[in-house]
């Protein structure tokens, strides 16, 4: 049984991944900072999978000692085979905001948190593991959910954290513009490393409540947004279907590491190898964004030592 943590698993896209994941017999680990949401979560679970193996954990991704303690008790398990970085933040309001440390908030939680997080999860991630079903030793991925946002708003690195210039789309278009370019950055990093690890991104399409199947507790959309969803047919999909690119991502053997995967129809679709963005190809911007992360966060990745 391989064990797979999903960070913001209480609903969405990171509810309808564990929900197939545990489907398919995988141990796995949900996250989220409310431990109600998780309770139900699981619960919604289990009516689905009556055999489903699951466990939870709290985690804040705006604060460290949270992080720390989360990827503390995930390491202490027998084996991580994966992880889904999909939990994500877009301010409602106009008005820039911040976590405690005065990081800009939607930075914070969809792209910095993760970092920190991954930071503390590579002894894990590349301690050698036996296969699941077979002989052959494991690799354990890396997987984020990114942003068709990512293609419509440009990333301006020198005003990452939105200082000068604050507008909700635009903050959570960097945030994905920065988690992106992370992830396909450790990839190369892993690689440099010859670690037992790789990373990918996945493109969530354009996934919407309305067309998403019903869990008590978890989603239950409204007359409004089912009617919605249906006017946005040709154009949108339900949260599960990104989830079954997620959980493509994590656990096929026809994908591999700095792959980039999304909907074939750009907005919806089964799974395909899509093209990266410009910004995501850009390693010297990689690597300027990776210091400014480690600055932030005090996270250092020694996959040299790690691997070692």
């Amino acid at each position: 049984m391989k064990t797979f943590a999903i960070t913001g698993a209480t609903q969405g896209v990171g509810y309808f991944a564990a929900e197939e994941l545990a489907r398919r017999g995988h141990h796995v680990v949900l996250l989220g900072r409310s431990i109600e949401k998780l309770n139900t979560a699981l619960i919604s679970i289990t009516e689905q999978v009556p055999d489903a193996s699951t466990s939870r954990i709290v985690l804040d991704l705006t604060s460290s000692e949270s992080i720390a303690s989360a990827a503390a008790s995930l390491s202490s398990r027998e084996r991580l085979d994966g992880v889904l970085l999909n939990a994500a933040h877009m301010a409602p309001g106009t008005q820039r905001e911040h976590d405690a440390a005065g990081r800009e908030l939607t930075m914070s939680t969809n792209h910095l948190g993760h970092f920190e997080f991954t930071a503390q999860l590579m002894d894990a991630l590349v301690a050698p593991k036996p296969a699941a079903h077979g002989d052959a030793a494991e690799t354990s991925r890396v997987v984020a959910v990114g942003s068709l946002a990512t293609r419509i708003y440009p990333f301006d690195l020198e005003d990452w954290q939105s200082t000068h210039l604050y507008e909700p789309r635009r903050a959570y278009a960097a945030s994905k513009h920065a988690l992106e370019m992370f992830t396909f950055e450790l990839d190369r990093r892993l690689r440099a490393a010859g670690a037992p690890a790789e990373a990918l991104v996945v493109d969530p399409g354009i996934p919407v409540n309305g067309a998403t199947p019903v869990r008590t507790g978890v989603n239950e959309p409204t007359a409004w947004q089912r009617f919605a969803s249906r006017l946005a047919g040709p154009f949108a999909h339900g949260k599960h279907r990104t989830a079954a690119i997620a959980v493509h991502a994590l656990t096929s053997d026809t994908v591999a590491g700095g792959d980039y995967l999304g909907p074939a129809r750009t907005v919806r679709g089964a799974p395909v190898k899509l093209d990266k963005p410009t910004t995501q190809r850009d390693r010297e911007r990689a690597e300027r964004l990776w210091q400014l992360s480690e600055e932030s966060t005090s996270a250092t990745f020694r996959l040299s030592e790690t691997v070692a």
